[in-house]
Formats: structure tokens, C-alpha cells, sequence
């Protein structure tokens, strides 16, 4: 029997496996391709984010990952969502035991997770501003600690110009 390789079934068969070998003998050739066809509108429905992410590298293609991948980004989705549903709380007022009531509830929860990690993150950023302010290496490597240089403040040398009637260099370092 002789089958195409570029026939969509054989295309479905190896995007649905994530190979590019091809069995060799039709019974697993056959019922590979009939769980292919059954399971492979929701499956193409289950990876859209892997798709649109890593539409052009094939070598992330194992089937597990693929799954992960996309049922991470729905749930960051559905997350974003949510997050953006209350918004709707300024202009509808939603009744009790609703999806919408429910959507704003778990988007309470992930904007408490943004805020607490955004938190975190200033945190860490102003502790090593606050650890470098005044540190300088040389050229070997070690610190230097020395004092903040003062610049000129650019609105009183305009004020202190204007009033002397002079109009100052300027020096670029």
C-alpha cells in the first residue's frame, strides 16, 4: 500500500504525535490516526497558546510539554480576565452566585498575588538601590566607598543667571 507523506492525514498524524517518523506498519498507522482524528479538534483547541508561542520551533514538541505550556498560558489568560472583569464593577452591579460574581472573585485573588508580588519586587530593587548608593569599584575590581557628588541644580543656575545677567558654560563630563 503506498500513502503520501504530504497527505493531511499523514500531516495530522505527525502534528498530532509531534514526530517525524512514520510507522511503518498501517494497524498502528490506523489507529493512531483514528485517536488523532477524534481527539484532534480539542486538542488543537487545548494547545493554541503553544502554537501561537512556538509556531516556528518544532523542537519543543513533546506531547506533555505541549499541554503544559498551553494549559499555563489558559490559566494565566482566564487570570487576566478575570483581573480585567472589575472593571465591570463601575458600571454593573453583579447578583449573587453568578459567574460574573465569581470571575470577580477569583480576580481579587490574582490582583492580590500582582500587588504582593510587585511589593516583593520593590522591595528587592530599593534594598540593593540603597546597598549601591554610595559604592564605586576602581580598576581592579573592589569597592570604593566615597560620597555622593552635588550637581548643579540646572533651575538655580537659570535663576542665579538671569539675575547676574550672565549666561553660563556649560561643561559636559
Amino acid at each position: 500500500m503506498k500513502l503520501n507523506q504530504n497527505s493531511p492525514s499523514a500531516k495530522l498524524y505527525r502534528w498530532f504525535y509531534g514526530t517525524t517518523e512514520m510507522p511503518s506498519n498501517l494497524c498502528p498507522y490506523f489507529w493512531k490516526l483514528v485517536t488523532a482524528v477524534i481527539f484532534g479538534l480539542p486538542f488543537a483547541i487545548l494547545t493554541t497558546p503553544y502554537m501561537l508561542i512556538y509556531h516556528k520551533d518544532n523542537s519543543r514538541s513533546s506531547f506533555a510539554e505541549r499541554i503544559g505550556i498551553s494549559l499555563v498560558s489558559w490559566f494565566l489568560l482566564n487570570g487576566i480576565i478575570c483581573m480585567l472583569s472589575l472593571i465591570g464593577l463601575f458600571f454593573v452591579i453583579p447578583t449573587e452566585n453568578s459567574v460574573y460574581m465569581h470571575m470577580i472573585g477569583i480576580g481579587v485573588i490574582f490582583w492580590s498575588f500582582a500587588i504582593g508580588i510587585g511589593v516583593v519586587q520593590l522591595y528587592k530593587f530599593l534594598r540593593e538601590k540603597w546597598k549601591n548608593r554610595l559604592i564605586k569599584y576602581d580598576e581592579d575590581g573592589y569597592r570604593i566607598y566615597t560620597k555622593k557628588e552635588k550637581t548643579d541644580n540646572v533651575i538655580v543656575e537659570m535663576v542665579k543667571a538671569k539675575y547676574n545677567k550672565y549666561c553660563p558654560k556649560i561643561d559636559w563630563k
